[in-house]
């Protein structure tokens, strides 16, 4: 098969699957609860009922889509909503892999990883962030490297609008802010005589998104809620690594965590909802500042726990139990990381090459704030 044959075979196979998918929402409309963020919900309810979120701990890009679909058609309405997010995130793998390079069996491992990711399938049916995140990383990263491509102000403009509405969703993804002015920089041959200029476009192509979001939900041209730092300072304490290890995750470490530094009274969830921003932002800073060795164990202990298939040793363990199934789907779950970690493996005479150091450096400073 030439290559032009194998990206119209993958391309018409995302086509197949992306119907699938939109006519099982249409028919199958019933929500997941068992796996359903009630704070982005409710946030996505006022915003269909009264037009604005009042709240101001959740990122707003994903309750404001959530909103809408709501208000169009009901609770009902969301699977069928949510599956075109799914169908995008294959698009988007799909024009990032093609973009880099990727023909014959590597697109087709590539792209299978993405459309057989559980998760991501999963997801159209839940009240959860992901693949809206996923979409808009997908897609920032692949203006990126379509920029090296080009040069052309259309990918500037992408590229800068991605980021905003990323900063809507995620606000971690405040890190890839200067990470993209760094890829501008790096692809100028002429190292600065144009860079000005794309950065302007840049910047100002971010600025506007995020208030064109902020503006239509929150009135207010930028918003920045609490769980930003809250998230900061849960991953960044010295209980993380501990609820890391017991628990997949370290948001139940702010109670050992605040109680060490005086705030005792702050031992329940809907009292660390309302602890000050501020002050998760600098308590965490100053851990970062203080211990920036364990950081980075920590920051190696998050990639480590996305990817381990189980956090204990169960005794007689077999594969053929429901502790084996666990441990299974956490391997499935993990597979896409080590479809990259190939292409970095087959690609490593180029790995630091802008394009490479690029897409790894987003994995890295998305992963880091958690």
């Amino acid at each position: 098969m030439t290559r032009d044959a194998s990206i119209r075979a993958t391309a018409l196979f995302i086509v197949v699957v992306s119907a699938v998918i939109v006519i099982a929402a249409g028919f199958h409309r019933d929500l997941d609860s068992s796996f359903f963020v009630k704070l982005l919900f409710d946030d996505a309810r006022e915003f269909a009922h009264a037009g604005t979120i009042t709240s101001q701990f959740m990122p707003i890009g994903y309750s404001g889509f959530l909103g809408s679909c709501l208000k169009v058609g009901g609770a009902a309405g969301i699977p069928p909503c949510q599956a075109f997010l799914y169908v995008g995130v294959l698009f988007s793998a799909f024009w990032f892999l093609a973009l880099r390079g990727a023909r014959g069996a590597l697109l087709t491992i590539g792209v299978l990883a993405i459309i057989l990711h559980p998760v991501l399938i999963l997801n159209v049916w839940r009240i959860h962030d992901g693949n809206l995140t996923a979409l808009l990383l997908l897609g920032f990263t692949a203006t990126g490297i379509a920029f090296l491509r080009s040069r052309s102000t259309w990918s500037i403009l992408a590229l800068g609008v991605y980021s905003g509405l990323l900063f809507t969703v995620r606000q971690n993804t405040a890190l890839l802010l200067p990470l993209a002015l760094f890829l501008l920089y790096q692809g100028d041959p002429e190292r600065g005589k144009k860079y000005a200029s794309r950065a302007a476009i840049f910047l100002v192509s971010a600025a506007v998104s995020i208030a064109t979001v902020s503006g239509a939900i929150k009135g207010t041209p930028f918003y920045v809620g609490g769980q930003g730092p809250y998230n900061f300072f849960a991953g960044s304490n010295e209980y993380t690594a501990q609820y890391l290890l017991s628990n997949y995750s370290a948001e139940n470490s702010l109670g050992n965590a605040l109680a060490a530094r005086g705030f005792s009274s702050a031992q329940t969830f809907s009292s660390w909802l309302s602890f000050p921003k501020a002050t998760y932002q600098r308590l965490a800073i100053e851990y970062l500042t203080h211990h920036p060795i364990e950081y980075a164990k920590l920051a190696a202990l998050k990639l480590v726990t996305l990817l381990r298939p189980g956090y204990h040793t169960v005794q007689n363990f077999t594969w053929n139990s429901l502790e084996g199934l666990k441990r299974f789907s956490k391997i499935v779950l993990a597979a896409p990381f080590f479809v990259w970690v190939f292409f970095v493996y087959r690609t490593r005479k180029r790995f630091f090459e802008p394009g490479n150091l690029f897409v790894f450096l987003v994995a890295i400073l998305y992963l880091l704030p958690f």
